[in-house]
């Protein structure tokens, strides 16, 4: 049996929140892509930590880390939805 990816931390979730409240209110209905995923990761975890900081590399690594992969096709909205599902909020 695989093992479970272990559920974010609580750190992590807000960044994943944040990033599925950008994603659902501009453009929404565009379509999601992985370089857009990787910089809003970048871009929050940089903003709760500083930039440059070890704090904000791990935090990033660890968005990274949870946040699905983007399927081809997906809109910006959905993949918000599956964000949100991931750190545990509302669907």
């Amino acid at each position: 049996m695989p093992e479970a990816t272990p559920l974010p931390d609580a750190d992590t979730r807000v960044l994943l929140i944040q990033m599925a409240a950008r994603l659902a209110a501009e453009r929404p209905q565009h379509p999601m892509r992985p370089s857009v995923r990787e910089a809003l990761a970048l871009t929050f975890a940089t903003r709760r930590y500083g930039y440059g900081t070890d704090r904000a590399a791990r935090a990033e690594a660890d968005v990274l880390t949870h946040a699905p992969a983007v399927e081809a096709g997906m809109p910006r909205g959905q993949y918000a939805r599956l964000l949100r599902q991931t750190a545990g909020g509302a669907r």
